[in-house]
This record gives C-alpha cells, structure tokens and sequence, in this order.
C-alpha cells in the first residue's frame, strides 16, 4: 500500500530571518530591513548571530557555513513539528540535502594557507567541511538518524529534488520521518566569480530580481537553508502532528542546453507541469521565475499552454536567489499559504504577457487553496514541477 506523504514541520535561516513569522512578514513587505517592494533586497547574507546557541561551539569551528546553516534550520523544524526524534526509530529516519556549492566559505582560506604556506598549514577539517553531502551527514550524526539518505546537486532545482526523493521514500515505506532540504553559502569570492558567468553577455541588475519583466534581466543571488520534516500520515497522526499539506508527485524534464545556461524551451515545462497535475489545474502556481526574460518567456508561454488563467504569485521575489535552498522556501511557502489560505504577493513592478496582470496576486489575498504547483529550473535544461496540497484535519 503506498503511504501518504505530510509536512510537519517547517525550519528557515534566512537573511535576517529565522521564524515563520517573519518569513510571513517579509513577504508581505512588512519588514524593509530583509527586501524593498522593487525586488531588491537591503542584504543578501546570513548573519550566525540569528541561530547563536543552536550549534555546539567546538562542533561549529570544523565546519562550513553552508551546514550551519542547514543544522541550523533542521532543528527549527523539529521544533516546529514538536517531533522527539528520541522516541522515533533511527533505521526509518532519512535526511535527504539540496546544495550547489558546497563549502567555499571554509575553503577559500584554507586553499590561500595551501598556497603561501604549504600543506601543513590547511586545517585537518577541510576534507570535511567542503563537499556538498557534508550537511546530510553531520545532520545525520547530530541526530543519530540511519535511514535512507540522500543528497542533490541540480543548481536551483536541488532542494525540489531532495524533497521528492524524501516523499518516494515515505511514499513507498521505506522510511516514517525524513529531513528534506535545501542549504546554500554564497558569500564567497570563489561563489561570487561563478555566478558573474552565469550572468555573462546579460545587461540586467545584479541586485534585483525581476522576473517576468519585459525583456528585462534580475538574476539576484542570497544564501540560507530551509528544511521540511516529513512524515508517513500514519506516524504523524499517531503522535497527534499539525499537518502543514501532503507532497504529491513530482515530474522533471530536460531540454539540453550549455552547462551554465539555462534553457529557454517552454516545451518540457508544459510537460513536467501536464505529468505531474494530471489533467486538475492547480489552485495556484509558483513558477520557477528565474529572472532572465527569455527563460521567463518560455514559463510564461508554458503556463499559458496548460493552464487557463492559473493564478499566480512568486513571494521568493523579496529574498532573491536561493539555489540549493529554492526550491524547499516554495514549498515552506506553499505550506504556510494552504495553512492560512491565503496568497502571499508578488512585488514586482511588470508583467508581461502572455500572462495576464489579473493572474498575478499583487497583494495578500484570501482563497480556497487545496493544490499548489511548484516549479524549479536547473542549469544545463532541467525543469521540474511538484505539487502539495491541503490536507484535511
């Protein structure tokens, strides 16, 4: 019998935010401190001091910041879940990681020791702290857990990714609880110096986003980690768990293109968005909104396509570019809008067709939510569509 799939818990360290709140409040522009209503954000950059006492001092000095970021937010998520990972069995326990970069914050110093004084002088944690899976493993020691694990690397598409790989896994009984996330440290000259290719031969504002803009490019670039826990339906209502929404299915598709481009064919969105909904429309889209006009006109036409008139918002707008963590903030958003019923705004100044200036929510709007689309992009043509939706009480 394939298992139901819910969210439990919700956990976010964010530029100047670590409370669903605040989140809330953030993209509702009631904060001017995290973004301004144009799209541009006052700072891109996590500051430790939101999450001081989470991480044992001696265990936080071995590693980078990307998997502070991410014990970080799993702990505010367990939190939120009221779950006591004590009393769970660890063998059906998983942890299931989104990230690009990996850990370039500990490795740009210890690369420059490398160079101007030699092998003895790199730290002996360098092997550990840099590479991508380092979060999955050091929240799996942290917390004990030997379920299935799993960690995603596919650019902004990563922490969609790890999150249906979580379901499939509940999905199919081969774990009750898993942590399913994103994180990403992108406040590195190394990071930084890869993305100015990203956006080489683009005329557009580093510091805003301005998706779906009219032949306007905003690709803008922050860091932080979100994290789900989610849970079998029979474990969370057996322990009595507040349900956030169910994970349904999840399509992906390829378009190829360059490595470090990303594509401009609306061709497999139509189809990621037509297997994974399987004929219902959803209650409301969140697009992938990459902020390069022609990847941007592509989804657009796509939506357009399968859709009629769908509506749709993009709150991530206000907290920029998020990568590894992208995806799970959608679905940490998406969870809070079927929580509340409402629609969080989109604050952009254009919008251009073929999507309509009605189908955008410009402002915070009451609605019947029961089944939300989430889309998410990847460099080198893959796209991918999730759907979550309401659960009853």
């Amino acid at each position: 019998m394939t298992n139901i799939c819910v969210t439990t818990g919700i956990g976010v360290v964010l530029p100047n935010t670590r409370s669903l709140e605040k989140l809330w409040n953030d993209c509702l522009g009631r904060d001017e401190s995290s973004a301004r209503s144009d799209g541009k954000g006052a700072q891109g950059f996590v500051s430790e001091e939101l999450f001081e006492g989470c991480i044992p001092p001696r265990l936080s000095k071995k590693l980078d910041a990307f998997t502070r970021y991410a014990l970080a937010a799993t702990h505010f998520a367990i939190e939120d879940a009221k779950l006591a990972l004590s009393e769970a069995d660890k063998e059906r326990c998983g942890v299931f990681v989104g990230n690009c970069f990996g850990g370039w914050r500990f490795t740009e110093p210890e690369l420059r020791n490398l160079h101007c004084d030699g092998p003895r002088s790199v730290s002996p944690f360098q092997a550990t702290s840099w590479f991508p899976a380092a979060p999955q493993g050091q929240i799996s020691i942290h917390y004990g857990l030997k379920g299935y694990s799993k960690t995603f690397m596919a650019d902004r598409a990563s922490s969609l990714l790890s999150i249906s790989a979580a379901a499939q896994q509940i999905k199919q009984g081969n774990l009750d609880i898993a942590i399913a996330g994103g994180t990403e440290s992108t406040n590195t000259d190394f990071v930084k110096a890869a993305l100015r290719r990203l956006k080489k031969d683009r005329d557009g504002d580093d510091d805003a986003f301005s998706p779906f803009a009219p032949g306007r490019d905003g690709f803008a670039v922050s860091e932080g980690a979100v994290f789900i826990v989610m849970e079998s339906e029979r474990h969370a209502r057996a322990r009595g768990a507040k349900i956030y929404g169910r994970v349904e299915d999840f399509v992906i598709r390829n378009s190829p293109c360059d490595t470090d481009e990303y594509g401009a064919d609306p061709i497999p969105f139509i189809q990621s968005m037509k297997g994974v909904c399987n004929g219902a429309a959803p209650d409301l889209t969140l697009p992938d909104a990459c902020g390069f006009s022609d990847c941007d006109r592509a989804e657009a036409h796509a939506i357009s396509e399968v859709f009629d008139d769908v509506k749709i918002t993009y709150p991530k707008a206000r907290l920029k570019h998020l990568f590894g963590a992208e995806g799970a903030l959608d679905v940490a958003l998406s969870c809070l809008m079927l929580e509340r019923q409402q629609i969080l705004p989109t604050f952009v100044d254009e919008i251009g067709p073929p999507l309509k200036p009605t189908q955008v929510a410009r402002e915070l709007i009451d609605a019947r939510l029961d089944r939300i689309l989430i889309n998410a992009r990847a460099s080198g043509g893959a796209v991918g569509s999730l759907v979550v939706s309401r659960m009853e009480a």
